[in-house]
């Protein structure tokens, strides 16, 4: 049995066990009528208005001969094409308005007495609505009809979820209310796969649903056979496309994501390129100032003894003054070649095994006379049974020498400098803190790679390439350790902690 319900009652039905009984089955608005209960709610799909028209005209003209009461909610169009049916079939509109029996209104405007925020308020609904219908059914013999295309009307305007509220405000206004309802909608407001959903929930909010005419005015039972054939036919077509099409843009989607991905690695790419050669450009101009500094310094006092114009206490100057320049060259230029060699790979160590306190107790002796005439305090904590570690003690009096000269340096006058020394688990800790300059916080992520200064500039107040942090980190990563730079922010000191394995953890390894 095919059977449309509402309430637990039927609107109607037909078995379709062979093909006699299936032309039985009623498809247009004239065939339901017969069994209205007055409270049936149909809706009639269309694509032309003339079909829609002579649908309404047949349902709204036997409740109007039959003495019913009648109510059409329409567009303008609509209401004047039904009008001009129903004169023509010599129904009497003006004395059934006179009565009360007929009543034609705007549906635009009706639907603006119970909207609020885009949909129907189901309160002011049934005040407007509810009293209306209740008067029209009280002059037509306590039974009305309702013919209402409003709810095309919000369908024509996208709002489909407005539409099925609105729809079943109307079948609970019927629980209370004598009144059969006619809707229509025209299938252009259902074009699109994404609306089929909402044709389902118009579909289930009616007790009945007709199809458009150009398969309701099929009368073979054999035509509407082989366009159910073809319907379902281009069903499957459409559903097999539908899946290709959603497999092409998933595959599109994964390509474009892909594209998404190399572009922003691309630029990522790019943007620490420039990155890069703009700190090799202001670290080439920063080595030009560095090796230009002590140059015109030699140059200048190697000069003036030529000349034979210094006496012994000014020579003994000049002569001073050219060493410590020297010095400071080649220590830019042997920071140059380490930084060469890290960056070749050709760095090696000469491994034995070693005290660490004497190489710390070496860098203290050889930074202490610069830290006296600058008036920074250099403290230290050494414990001198810390163990031994395996290493090269040039390279690692070098850590030790680099961290606590930048320590001296960045520390004002009048400030502290700490050097510890201890065994911390499997390790030897060697930590250097100041109590000078700090480092900012979007610097120190940065403070240990090459070419990386906090300034930059070739006017900086401290000097040097700013090589030896990047230095210190690849000679302790060459015996095993780690290195790590703390600091509160600017002004707030710093401080480097090296942690180098034992060798009795080396051997455990």
């Amino acid at each position: 049995m095919v059977r449309a319900k509402k309430g637990g009652r039927h609107f109607y039905e037909a078995v379709n066990d062979d093909a006699d009984n299936f032309a039985a089955l009623p498809l247009t608005p004239s065939a339901c009528w017969s069994g209205m209960s007055g409270h049936d709610h149909f809706v009639q799909f269309y694509e032309a208005d003339e079909f829609l028209l002579n649908s309404l005209s047949g349902f709204i003209g036997a409740g109007l001969s039959a003495g019913e009461g009648c109510v059409v909610v329409a567009g303008k169009a609509h209401r004047e094409g039904l009008d001009e049916r129903l004169r023509a079939s010599g129904l009497g509109l003006t004395d059934a308005r006179a009565k009360g029996q007929y009543v034609s209104l705007d549906a635009a405007e009706t639907l603006a007495t119970f909207m609020v925020d885009g949909r129907p308020e189901p309160e002011r609904f049934n005040e407007v609505v509810g009293r209306l219908v209740s008067q029209v059914a009280r002059a037509g013999r306590g039974r009305a009809r309702v013919f209402g295309d409003m709810v095309a009307h919000l369908c024509g305007e996208g709002r489909h979820a407005a539409a099925v509220s609105l729809e079943e405000l109307w079948n609970d206004l019927q629980q209370s209310h004598p009144f059969s309802l006619f809707c229509a909608y025209p299938m252009k407001n259902f074009d699109g796969r994404e609306l089929t959903a909402s044709l389902a929930d118009v579909c289930a909010t009616h007790s009945a649903v007709i199809p458009s005419e150009s398969y309701t005015e099929l009368y073979s039972a054999d035509d509407r056979l082989r366009v159910i054939i073809e319907l379902q036919q281009k069903a499957r077509s459409l559903e097999a496309a539908i899946a290709e099409h959603e497999q092409t843009e998933d595959r599109l989607r994964a390509v474009l994501e892909e594209r998404e991905r190399l572009l922003e690695r691309e630029q990522a790419a790019r943007a620490e390129a420039e990155s890069a050669n703009r700190l090799k450009d202001e670290f080439l101009a920063t080595v030009s100032h560095e090796l230009r500094t002590p140059l015109t310094a030699i140059s200048g006092w190697t000069g003036m003894l030529r000349s034979g114009e210094l006496d012994g206490q000014a020579a003994e100057r000049a002569l001073q003054t050219i060493e410590r320049n020297a010095r400071l060259q080649t220590q830019i230029i042997e920071d140059l070649l380490d930084v060469s060699r890290i960056i070749t790979g050709k760095m090696s160590l000469d491994v034995q095994l070693i005290n660490p306190v004497a190489c710390i107790e070496a860098s203290i002796d050889a930074l202490r006379p610069a830290a006296e005439a600058k008036g920074v305090s250099i403290q230290k904590v050494i414990d001198t049974g810390v163990g031994a570690i395996a290493g090269d003690p040039a390279r690692l009096q070098q850590v030790a020498w680099n961290l606590l000269s930048n320590a001296v340096k960045f520390t004002p006058r009048g400030g502290r400098v700490e050097v510890k020394l201890e065994r911390e688990g499997a390790h030897v800790l060697i930590a250097v803190s100041d109590t000078g300059e700090g480092i900012g916080p979007e610097f120190l992520p940065y403070v240990f790679e090459r070419f990386r200064q906090a300034d930059m500039s070739t006017t900086r107040v401290h000097g040097g390439l700013g090589l030896g942090l990047a230095i210190v980190r690849h000679l302790v990563e060459l015996h095993g350790g780690t290195v790590h730079a703390e600091s509160n922010g600017p002004g707030q000191g710093s401080t480097f902690r090296v942690m180098i394995p034992l060798v009795s953890e080396l051997v455990a390894r």
